[in-house]
């Protein structure tokens, strides 16, 4: 065997998702192709939790990141978010990527198959769930579980200033626009807050403008809240790993608690994912009906009294990431050549 063909092939026992960074050429600089949810001229304002997932792969691999679409042909890498359904064609890496078993790779409702002409490499997933749901298509998946934006407080670190005794996150399905500015829609009657709350109480809208440092500014109103009660699967996992007190919003009624993850009440896919990949079975849930006026003393209570930190290790998770670390689990703070994340095209 050449020893440049020798040289790529231990690189790839290594490194196995190495076949997704290009070779650099005409001066241009090794790139990692990777697929995630961009903004768009239409949609100009960037997803919290979709655009971190390109801020944590840049941290830990120190590569600049290449655009992929999701059809793309050559290989690539894939993180966070629900969206490995909607990946086709090509050789793709998975690390803590969810699924929608439910939908095939176009959103249609119609249960997932794996598309044809694609190969998925699974080296961790979001949570049991997706695991399961992938080994009964003959997936091989490794027992690597976790959602990366875990990883944000080594990159973002915690100010430690707080502002608001609540935080409520909305999902982006909520508000009036898709942008940074857009507020919840007037007719959804549980988000209103009363004056004399307004100090206390605060409405957190995801979107934010698509730099780095609107998504650090992002990060951090949701760590200037002492508690958070979140819609989206992300403002729970930014919670968790700040260790911020959190709990899902659910749009229906009844006695909130500890929902188990195999019961009888209806939790969002999502979050029983993650959760599982954490290695609870119950999600914490507070019960709200969307045309319900909302007691938000009682949710500041509810929070008081029954949210317990995470034991979730994120040993296997990190181990599991197919390129080359560039960062060391044990440091709290990760220290990260500002024109990596600078030059992220989120």
């Amino acid at each position: 065997m050449p020893l440049s063909a020798a040289k790529r092939f231990l690189s790839r026992e290594k490194n196995p998702a190495s076949g997704a960074v290009t070779r650099p050429r005409l001066g241009r600089p090794r790139s990692l192709r990777f697929t995630w949810v961009w903004t768009t001229d239409t949609h100009y304002d960037a997803n919290l939790g979709d655009a971190l997932s390109a801020v944590v792969v840049a941290a830990m691999s120190r590569l600049p990141i290449l655009r992929a679409p999701f059809s793309a042909k050559k290989e690539r890498l894939a993180a966070v978010g629900t969206i490995g359904h909607a990946l086709h064609f090509g050789k793709v890496h998975l690390w803590g990527t969810g699924f929608d078993m439910q939908r095939d790779r176009t959103g249609g409702l119609v249960g997932y198959q794996i598309p044809d002409d694609t190969e998925l490499v699974v080296h961790a997933v979001r949570g049991r769930r997706t695991a399961a749901a992938l080994r009964a298509k003959g997936i091989v998946v490794p027992e690597a579980y976790g959602d990366p934006v875990w990883f944000l407080p080594k990159i973002f670190p915690d100010p430690n200033v707080k502002k608001w005794d609540l935080g409520v996150i909305v999902h982006i399905s909520e508000l009036e626009a898709p942008n940074a500015n857009a507020l919840v829609k007037a007719a959804i009657a549980r988000y209103q807050i009363p004056p004399h709350l307004a100090e206390r109480v605060h409405i957190i809208n995801t979107y934010t403008p698509a730099t780095i440092d609107g998504l650090r500014s992002k990060t951090e109103e949701i760590l200037a809240c002492r508690r958070i009660l979140s819609t989206s699967l992300h403002g729970l996992v930014i919670a968790e790993t700040y260790g911020i007190p959190c709990a899902w919003f659910a749009t229906y009624g009844g006695e909130s608690g500890s929902l188990a993850i195999d019961g009888s009440q209806p939790i969002d896919h999502r979050m029983k994912d993650f959760y599982s990949g954490a290695d609870r079975d119950t999600v914490l849930s507070y019960l709200q009906p969307l045309d319900h006026h909302t007691d938000w003393e009682n949710v500041i209570r509810f929070l008081d009294e029954n949210w317990e930190p995470l034991s979730y290790d994120s040993t296997g998770l990190f181990d599991a990431f197919p390129l080359r670390k560039n960062v060391d689990l044990s440091e709290a703070e990760w220290e990260i050549p500002p024109a990596i994340l600078s030059q992220i095209p989120l």
